[in-house]
């Protein structure tokens, strides 16, 4: 904590003295027990009694206690969720310059909390606590140039505010450095100079860089490949309940990839990611009770993850949903249902969706018979090389007038372009 001095532990003997002296208005007394209360320091935790403190030093004026009540009001943490309370000590504490405040501020106005969203004024704001050694403001400006938000964008002043945050130990960004390093924007491209930047921020504990660095290590970029060493970047970052980490921990443990294969450890992971909404989690899962890989068989709960999975666009959860549709699998066999979310699944660049698709058509199942629309889906499966696209596009061109083959092709082409690989 900076601003005035708190008291160490040896001085807290006796905390009913050191309340009596915070009741009498004594700064670095309340102060003291703010942070003592919040930090559970001696076993002292309350965040009810940290909040009362801080807002009885951000009464006197003390920039630290303000910004601090500031974002327990802003989170709801020990007090009354508040974003005007919020931005009301913020402003305080940034009159007095105080590079937090300018920081919180600025992303009060970047993400309109309690403010009108305004990138502008967020950069300006970004930008004053940066002057003033501000490690989170410095990436955030690196974030804004990057992005252009507030101002022209600029890899290259993004990397120069990149650069200055992760040289002060900032985790995100050196993991920005590490993902323009790895894709080679803005600078050479180096999966070694990436997997150096994913490390000094995986070491400090940061979830996303392990979940990185575990992937560097898998597919050998940077680094020699090493499924153990893979792994366990992984488990950190999962333990951390990073979804996509967890995500990947189960398709170890699915597959026996660096890690003895264990198809309960895998449900359990994946259950976990899941839960957090990742949608690759949720399909996987559907997989795995579909086929019953290491639990029995259950196309009810298949067809419950397909479709959770299905309604955040995943195309390949869209696809097997359609099927267990057509199929009456886990669900009322519904040939209307099945068509919808073969649509979906072919929209979002599915090849076996857009070859199913055609079939459908071709058939007339769920929809009125109609050969055109079978033969432009057909045509968009085989021009992505779908293995057997192109014996049933020349079934379904034998039902076709001239004609209709030229619209249909034409059809096709629009789709391809637009929908195909």
């Amino acid at each position: 904590m900076s601003g005035s001095k708190t008291f160490s532990i040896a001085e807290m003997k006796d905390i009913s003295a050191l309340i009596t002296q915070a009741k009498k208005g004594v700064l670095r007394a309340q102060l003291t027990l703010a942070n003592l209360y919040e930090s559970d320091k001696a076993g002292f935790f309350d965040i009810g009694l940290a909040a009362l403190w801080y807002l009885e030093a951000a009464q006197q004026g003390s920039a630290v206690a303000q910004v601090r009540i500031g974002e327990l009001y802003l989170d709801g943490l020990g007090i009354g969720k508040s974003q005007k309370e919020a931005i009301n000590w913020f402003r305080k504490a940034a009159t007095q310059n105080n590079a937090d405040a300018l920081s919180n501020l600025a992303w009060c106005y970047q993400k309109g909390l309690g403010l009108k969203q305004n990138n502008k004024r967020s950069f300006s704001l970004y930008h004053k606590a940066a002057k003033l050694g501000h490690a989170g403001a410095r990436y955030n400006l690196g974030y804004m140039y990057a992005n252009g938000l507030g101002v022209s964008q600029s890899i290259r002043k993004a990397l120069k505010w990149y650069g200055q945050a992760a040289k002060m130990r900032n985790v995100k960004a050196q993991l920005a450095m590490g993902l323009l390093y790895e894709r080679g924007v803005g600078v050479d491209k180096s999966a070694i100079e990436a997997v150096e930047w994913y490390r000094k921020a995986a070491e400090q504990g940061y979830a996303k860089a392990q979940y990185n660095l575990a992937g560097m290590y898998a597919g050998g970029h940077g680094v020699p490949q090493d499924d153990y060493q893979a792994v366990n970047w992984q488990q950190l970052a999962a333990r951390q309940g990073y979804s996509r980490a967890q995500y990947n921990l189960g398709l170890c443990h699915l597959y026996g990839r660096g890690i003895v294969q264990d198809n309960a450890e895998a449900i359990e992971w994946l259950l976990k990611s899941a839960a957090k909404g990742y949608r690759k989690a949720q399909y996987r899962l559907g997989k795995i009770y579909a086929e019953g890989r290491g639990v029995p068989g259950d196309a009810v709960a298949a067809a419950r993850w397909f479709r959770l999975a299905a309604r955040q666009g995943y195309a390949k959860a869209q696809y097997h949903l359609a099927r267990q549709f057509s199929e009456g699998l886990g669900v009322g066999q519904d040939d209307a249902i099945a068509h919808n979310w073969y649509v979906k699944a072919a929209k979002a660049g599915y090849l076996p969706a857009q070859y199913g698709l055609g079939l459908i058509y071709a058939g007339g199942r769920g929809v009125q018979q109609d050969y055109v629309k079978a033969y432009s889906w057909l045509f968009v499966a085989a021009a992505s090389n779908e293995p057997n696209a192109l014996r049933s596009l020349k079934a379904v061109k034998k039902k076709l007038e001239q004609e209709q083959l030229v619209e249909a092709a034409q059809a096709g082409e629009r789709l391809s372009l637009k929908y195909g690989l």
